[in-house]
């Protein structure tokens, strides 16, 4: 993906500019954050808030809206009323990945959206437990061989990008590998410490703090290049296992809002988000700043359907209405 200057990106925003639209001082800028408080996202979400209320002069709340992997959020605000000023703080997953999971979203991903801007991304990680004697992706396949009855692994739940991945990486190596879905990755940290689920896939922002302290080891990452937070931890592709993914989040207002919300609304979550202080939060927050301009946060969305769709379908998953 390719990423922009500040210059560069404030300046697709030029021509629009003049005279600036103004958003209504009177109601409150409500943004979605369809999962649970907590995490990298919702806080997140938080630092937006905090500077758009800055900037915009009103109130600017994060409702969390959590359920059905995201989808109630992404619902509300497809339906949420004209002249509401509401956006929708989205994870990737949800306009690239659950398209091809059910057959009635209650959403479409790109009719019913209006993408504004990709703020950051987020590193896979693909970890086992401290206790077992596993240092790479190579070294895990063999173990699993050797162990064909502890070839079972963890993802944050079914039908997430972990669970697909890890499945990819089965396909690919030849391992008959068993799933074992937890609500999140709290619920399932004791089990990966423990060694009882052997191989376990998330966020690296909520790997870290573990990984540190010896208690789980990050043994690959999912994207193509190597994670900044983990620049001596070999790819899956560096270690001969064709899978490229990571995540992302991004902001999306609801297409029946106003070209003035939608115009002003982006130009200034591009420009809290080509701050270098912001930058630097988003960083210590264990993700990847990006800041995109809208035209690219959509050919990113679209690149990513695209990649998901095979994976879900050699998964043989079962596509639910």
């Amino acid at each position: 993906m390719q990423l922009c200057s500040r210059r560069a990106i404030l300046s697709g925003f030029s021509a629009l500019a003049l005279p600036l639209p103004v958003i209504a001082a009177d109601r409150p800028l409500r943004i979605v954050f369809p999962f649970a408080p907590g995490g990298s996202g919702d806080s997140i979400a938080r630092l937006f808030a905090e500077q758009l209320h800055t900037r915009l002069g009103k109130v600017a709340i994060v409702e969390n809206l959590a359920g059905a992997g995201g989808r109630i959020g992404a619902q509300a605000v497809k339906n949420a009323a004209p002249g509401e000023e509401t956006v929708l703080f989205a994870s990737a997953s949800q306009f690239t990945l659950q398209p091809h999971l059910f057959r009635s979203l209650g959403y479409d991903a790109e009719r019913d959206f209006v993408p504004l801007s990709q703020v950051m991304t987020v590193d896979l990680a693909l970890a086992v437990s401290g206790k077992l004697p596993i240092h790479s992706a190579h070294e895990l396949i063999d173990w699993m061989k050797a162990n064909p009855a502890q070839a079972v692994y963890g993802s944050p739940g079914a039908g997430t990008a972990p669970h697909f991945i890890c499945g990819e990486f089965g396909r690919i190596t030849g391992l008959n590998l068993r799933h074992t879905p937890y609500k999140g990755t709290p619920a399932a940290l004791p089990d990966v410490l423990a060694g009882r689920v052997p191989m376990y896939m998330a966020f690296v922002s909520e790997l870290l703090e573990q990984h540190g302290g010896g208690g789980i080891r990050i043994i690959a990452t999912a994207a193509a290049a190597r994670s900044s937070f983990l620049p001596q931890t070999a790819t899956l592709k560096e270690s001969g296992i064709d899978i490229d993914a990571s995540g992302w989040f991004a902001f999306y207002a609801p297409a029946h809002s106003s070209r003035q919300f939608v115009e002003r609304l982006g130009k200034e979550i591009i420009a809290i988000g080509s701050d270098p202080e912001m930058r630097a939060k988003i960083h210590a927050i264990g993700c990847e700043p990006t800041g995109t301009t809208s035209d690219e946060l959509k050919r990113v969305q679209r690149a990513d359907f695209e990649r998901w769709g095979p994976i879900v379908a050699a998964s043989g998953f079962p596509i639910e209405d």
